[in-house]
């Protein structure tokens, strides 16, 4: 035992209560840095040296400088933001669906139905006037261009939705990768024995961003690697990455490069869109196009082969179709709400009939049938073929917007739930690694004092020093 001894153990304790401080310091300045975790000093006794009466202490050292980070509240958040990020996106989708529509309006879908089915009604109580006969056929091309503008807008929506997709799987093939250089620079780092904490959190900053945008899990490797699995598949892994790619086709899909699966069970934003262009656009377009190939066909069914009047005095002819057929196959795009329109032949007022045969011009046998379309219920089917049910035309549509508008609730819903849940577990996450300033205030207070005492050490051992040289005198 020496007065040596005592000054090295003082030496130990100055320099641990510095780089406390150091740390505090550090704490402070990084307290609104998103994804910072809050670092701690930890310390251990140094080794004894023992003597003939007993074991004696040498002061204290530096084993590491840990983070304060949890790794369930860690996946926790990651599952619950990316609940968030899909139901956000899929509530703002449905959304725009909604606000397309914009029923109830005076311009939308059901106006111009109304509309139609009115000038028919005209019409019968007019069936000679020409100008019933113009508003018949303006109506008519009124409700085939509200269909082409609704198919239109959802064909834009849709291929911004693809495209916004494609963007996503680009940036999760550039996280990917960088989560991979983390893991390779933190083994490096901690190869010591030592946590690289400023690492750990640039990676976990990461994978936050990935779980938001596939849904995916992280899984920590003992080894201080990580994994990442999408839809339970292995996108990263220590230094090993996969690629994704996106397939524009209808559905959509996404898979790994070096595999021809296609990837299921993807969440968070990429999952929502997928859902979206596969799925939420296509049921929305599938009633649309029913709307458009039953109108077709009801209507062409009755003014086919009626008669129409022209000319003074009125000359019969015989009408054809009000909406066009194309190849007259119900798979022909003018059955489709993108593709109907009115027939080429009904180039004038004279061309729309108010009469089922030539019995004169004042009969009003069509123009009261095709009237009376607006109650009449009509099977609908989807263009496999598929039954989509039964109700009147302005029916379905006020059946398809009543639909829309309880999934965009339940979307909303559901959305509000998981910023909840999300904003819940942030709250737990933070609670463990996030910094208080005022505590770390508390501790520089602490660790001042501790570096004072150990300073007041060194005071000591000189003065004992001076004794000893003063008595060889």
């Amino acid at each position: 035992m020496s007065i040596g001894s005592i000054l090295n153990s003082a030496r130990s304790g100055m320099a641990a209560s510095q780089l406390s401080v150091q740390i505090s310091a550090q704490n402070i300045a990084n307290a609104d840095v998103d994804g910072y975790s809050r670092q701690r000093v930890e310390l251990a006794t140094s080794l004894s040296t023992a003597y003939p009466y007993g074991t004696i202490g040498t002061g204290v050292t530096v084993t590491n400088i840990a983070r304060a980070r949890d790794v369930m509240l860690d996946a926790a958040y990651r599952q619950d933001s990316s609940g968030q990020a899909k139901a956000d996106t899929t509530a703002a989708a449905l959304t725009q669906i909604q606000t397309m529509f914009g029923e109830p309006s005076d311009s939308g879908l059901a106006a111009s139905l109304d509309a139609f089915w009115s000038s028919w009604n005209d019409l019968a109580n007019e069936p000679t006037s020409g100008a019933a006969k113009g508003a018949v056929r303006a109506a008519g091309e009124n409700v085939a261009s509200t269909l082409n503008r609704f198919a239109s807008q959802l064909d834009q929506l849709d291929q911004t939705n693809r495209v916004s997709a494609n963007a996503d799987v680009s940036q999760i093939n550039q996280l990917a990768k960088q989560v991979v250089d983390y893991n390779k620079k933190i083994i490096a780092q901690e190869s010591t024995g030592h946590t690289a904490g400023d690492l750990r959190d640039a990676r976990d900053r990461l994978l936050d961003q990935l779980a938001n945008l596939t849904g995916g899990e992280t899984v920590e490797r003992s080894t201080g690697n990580v994994a990442f699995f999408v839809g339970g598949r292995m996108l990263l892994d220590g230094a090993m990455v996969k690629q994704m790619e996106f397939t524009d086709g209808q559905p959509p899909t996404i898979k790994f490069t070096d595999d021809a699966k296609i990837l299921v069970g993807v969440g968070g934003t990429l999952g929502a869109k997928m859902d979206i262009s596969a799925n939420r656009i296509p049921e929305v377009m599938t009633r649309l196009d029913a709307i458009a190939s039953a109108l077709v066909t009801s209507v062409n069914a009755i003014h086919n082969g009626a008669t129409t009047y022209s000319g003074t005095p009125a000359v019969a002819g015989v009408a054809g179709n009000f909406f066009a057929v194309g190849t007259g196959v119900a798979t022909d795009p003018a059955f489709t709400a993108r593709g109907i329109k009115l027939d080429a032949t009904l180039t004038s007022a004279d061309r729309v009939a108010a009469s089922a045969a030539s019995t004169g011009a004042g009969n009003n046998d069509v123009a009261t049938a095709l009237a009376n379309l607006k109650d009449t219920s009509v099977a609908f089917t989807s263009a496999s073929g598929a039954a989509l049910g039964t109700n009147s035309l302005g029916g379905f549509f006020q059946e398809t917007v009543g639909n829309l508008a309880t999934a965009t609730k339940y979307a909303e819903d559901d959305a509000t739930v998981q910023k909840t849940l999300a904003s819940n577990s942030l709250a737990r996450r933070s609670a463990v690694s996030s910094v208080s300033t005022d505590e770390e205030l508390v501790n520089v207070i602490k660790y001042q004092h501790s570096y004072q005492a150990a300073a007041r050490l060194v005071s000591v051992v000189d003065e004992m020093t001076q004794t000893l040289v003063n008595l060889g005198r």
